[in-house]
């Protein structure tokens, strides 16, 4: 006995193709932001860090001691996702909470000198990544993408609640 489908699945043409979700330009950057991500995912790995720790340990690097909540703002996430993703790189050695001398209620947190010998790999693994992302792009459409990129970013930033 033969199973045939109800309908014969054909090809989609290129109208379909550019019709829906697919066709636009928020679905071609998702393609693009998902690859970064796996991209970065994987250099960060190679140095023992998860994707978004990198980030944590810039914001100490170059500002200094921050409360968690500073750290939660600079991020753009919740103080309890904050709280979590410390966790780690407490465990690692990357980092210290300590509470603030003035108020006791607020953690500190600061990068251990451990930290700073992972600042250069770190910057090298984001310049590799960089590189690879705008390796196909001559001087002049990187400094047009980098531009362009800025004006989705704020656009997307105003329409955010």
């Amino acid at each position: 006995m033969t199973i045939t489908p109800a309908r014969t699945q054909r090809k989609p043409d290129r109208a379909q193709r550019k019709s829906g979700i697919r066709g636009t330009t928020s679905f071609l950057f998702v393609q693009v932001a998902r690859r970064h991500r796996k991209r970065a995912g994987e250099l960060l790995g190679e140095l023992g860090l998860h994707l978004g720790q990198e980030m944590i340990l810039e914001a100490l690097w170059t500002r200094g001691a921050l409360s968690q909540s500073e750290l939660a703002e600079h991020a753009g996430v919740r103080r309890a996702t904050m709280t979590v993703a410390l966790r780690p790189l407490e465990k690692a050695g990357l980092i210290e909470r300590t509470c603030d001398p003035d108020d006791l209620r607020i953690m500190r947190v600061v990068a251990t000198e451990k930290s700073l010998t992972l600042r250069p790999k770190v910057y090298a693994a984001w310049g590799k990544l960089n590189q690879e992302m705008i390796s196909g792009l001559d001087p002049d459409e990187r400094r047009t993408f980098e531009r362009v990129l800025r004006k989705v970013r704020n656009s997307l930033r105003d329409h955010t609640t």
